[in-house]
């Protein structure tokens, strides 16, 4: 049984984990202890396992919540997928091209290779010339440049993406190049997200990212972990404690759930309040995790007009347009009928602090009103809309967050039967999220196996 001979061979019973937080990251952790030996519950707080990667069906429409894509380099998620026999159900989307607006249009935003930057019509002279600078940085920097473990760049972690860009390349290649892509991705603008991030981020594109999509939506692969677990929905963690020789889960209600161990696996801005019995070196790192919060509006129309043939757009805020960017999803398998088109928009964060407490109605007549500055057609035929509110959408790794991370990978005091997991950890992908679940798997494994109860 492999791992299992390391939860046992100490003469120990059984060991109970409970984990906090039915995500991606919550449930891989709780499948790979349930397979190590471990007797395993899951506490989710919504009604559907899932979190930031549930999928839902809107008529003949299915709905990405949150993750919109997957990619072939998740060698994680990619053998995970192998091991439950879902990579038939993984398709190449139909195209993975993106565009920034420019100028009130859609223009091509390839810019990967010298090739591509020297022959963009877009791209004055001048951005041309600084913008292969990118090269020498990833260069100079490539041993600390790891997708998995980006706390290595903590010592390049010195600048935000905006005073960098600014600097490096210019006014130009920070409004169309840099801004639109990582705002419309990560929800939050580039004076808010460390270089060190950033180039991390490239470092890992440049080495093969083609975008993928699970047929019938990406909420297949947490449906089918949580298929394969004990999982109570419904359920709110009121209070995570741990004693030296047990966890306790103190739930909304007032009951209680006792375990050897908790894995909590909610969104690192939550930690703090939920666990009050961290080590304060614990505490000082949780208390500094941000989350961009943001507004995610799906437009169902009735034809394909509104499709501009291309996966991704990003949008500057010098175009006057008060959304981060937006999303085709007719390039998935599944998730569009013939003739009609789907998309999703992500609005900037101000506006979405702005709209937050808004009817859905209210904000759908905000978001028409910033796509009618978009060359976009066919909008006069909606068929349906699909409103999510994110307070907690994607954590963001801001100039001195990789040095806090580091510092918490390293720290000397640990709780002894707390483990965490989430993409705040690793990298906000889903694979950052499902990496985050094994390593806190694996903590757990080594704790115990150690055979000190």
């Amino acid at each position: 049984m492999g791992h299992v001979a390391g939860v046992a061979y100490a003469g120990a019973v059984t060991k109970r984990i409970v984990v906090v937080g039915g995500g991606i990251a919550g449930l891989s952790a709780a499948y790979t202890l349930q397979k190590d030996g471990f007797d395993v519950q899951v506490l989710e707080r919504e009604g559907t396992p899932g979190g930031r990667m549930r999928s839902e069906r809107h008529g003949e429409f299915v709905v990405d919540r949150g993750a919109q894509f997957v990619a072939s380099s998740y060698r994680n998620m990619r053998a995970l997928v192998d091991e439950l026999g879902l990579a038939a159900k993984v398709r190449r989307l139909k195209t993975g091209r993106g565009a920034v607006l420019r100028d009130g249009r859609f223009v091509s935003s390839d810019y990967a290779g010298l090739r591509a930057i020297w022959n963009a019509k877009d791209l004055r002279l001048e951005s041309k010339l600084r913008l292969p600078l990118i090269l020498y940085d990833l260069r100079r920097n490539r041993r600390l440049l790891d997708f998995y473990a980006i706390e290595k760049a903590a010592p390049i972690d010195d600048a935000s993406a905006y005073d960098w860009a600014l600097r490096r390349f210019g006014r130009e290649v920070l409004d169309y190049i840099i801004e639109p892509p990582f705002a419309s991705t990560f929800t939050v603008l580039p004076e808010h997200l460390s270089r060190a991030f950033v180039l991390a981020t490239v470092q890992y594109l440049f080495s093969g990212f083609r975008l993928h999509a699970f047929e019938g939506g990406n909420g297949l692969l947490t449906q089918t972990l949580a298929s394969k677990l004990r999982v109570r929905t419904g359920v709110e963690a009121a209070r995570v404690a741990q004693t030296a020789d047990a966890a306790t889960v103190t739930l909304a209600d007032g009951s209680t759930v006792d375990a050897d161990a908790a894995v909590v696996a909610t969104p690192g801005s939550r930690v703090a309040r939920l666990c009050d019995t961290l080590t304060a070196e614990e505490r000082r790192f949780f208390e500094g995790v941000r989350y961009a919060a943001s507004i995610i509006v799906f437009v169902m129309t009735a034809t394909a007009e509104a499709d501009p043939g291309v996966y991704g757009v990003g949008i500057s805020r010098r175009e006057g347009v008060r959304l981060y960017g937006l999303a085709m999803e007719n390039p998935k398998d599944g998730a569009v009928p013939p003739g009609k088109t789907m998309f999703n928009c992500a609005f900037s964060e101000e506006y979405a602090a702005e709209l937050m407490g808004r009817t859905d109605g209210a904000i759908v007549e905000a978001l028409h009103g910033e796509l009618r500055k978009l060359p976009l057609r066919g909008l006069d035929r909606t068929e349906a809309h699909a409103v999510h509110r994110w307070p907690e959408l994607v954590p963001q790794f801001y100039p001195g967050y990789i040095r806090s991370l580091a510092a918490f990978q390293r720290r000397r005091e640990r709780s002894g039967r707390l483990f965490f997991a989430g993409d705040y950890l690793v990298a906000p992908y889903t694979e950052g999220a499902l990496t985050s679940g094994l390593r806190a798997a694996a903590a757990v494994r080594a704790r115990f196996s150690a055979g000190d109860g």
